[in-house]
């Protein structure tokens, strides 16, 4: 019978330390390639009211902008927007009313509440009809007797 001897380095759960010192710097490498060069994001999006004069000088305005898209004074010429300004500016650019961007509306019944309103009048209707035609049903029984035939319908 062939015996190996068991050093520390093979006992279980340890590394050799050229293994170990290996595992360390690809799990940092891992790690490094998840960095971005643009920095944390920011997801602060929102819209405000700015009141503005207007061009003649004889009044104001009230205008909606993004919050995303603010720029330093000092910055001139070709400014890129930041991350999520093209989106603020597309959604402002849809919506019918600017303000319900900055002040919401109250939300209406659910789009299933018609459709189950429908239903259920429908239902009860059909058991009212069902009703009625028993109860027509009765009294023309009553009326013709147990002779009544329908061979003529």
């Amino acid at each position: 019978m062939l015996t190996i001897p068991r050093t520390a380095a093979h006992k279980v759960g340890q590394m050799t330390p050229p293994a170990a010192t290996a595992a360390t710097l690809l799990t940092l490498a891992l790690l490094a390639g998840c960095q971005s060069s643009l920095g944390p994001m920011s997801w602060t999006s929102g819209y405000r009211e700015v009141t503005l004069a207007t061009p003649d000088g004889q009044g104001t305005t009230t205008r909606t902008l993004a919050n995303l898209c603010q720029s330093d004074p000092e910055q001139s010429g070709l400014i890129p927007l930041p991350p999520g300004c093209a989106n603020d500016l597309n959604l402002q650019l849809m919506v019918v009313d600017p303000g319900d961007l900055t002040r919401g509306k109250t939300m209406g019944p659910a789009r299933a509440a018609p459709l189950a309103a429908a239903a259920s009048q429908r239902l009860d209707n059909r058991e009212r009809a069902n009703e009625r035609r028993a109860r027509l049903e009765n009294e023309a029984r009553q009326a013709m007797g147990d002779s009544a035939t329908t061979d003529g319908l």
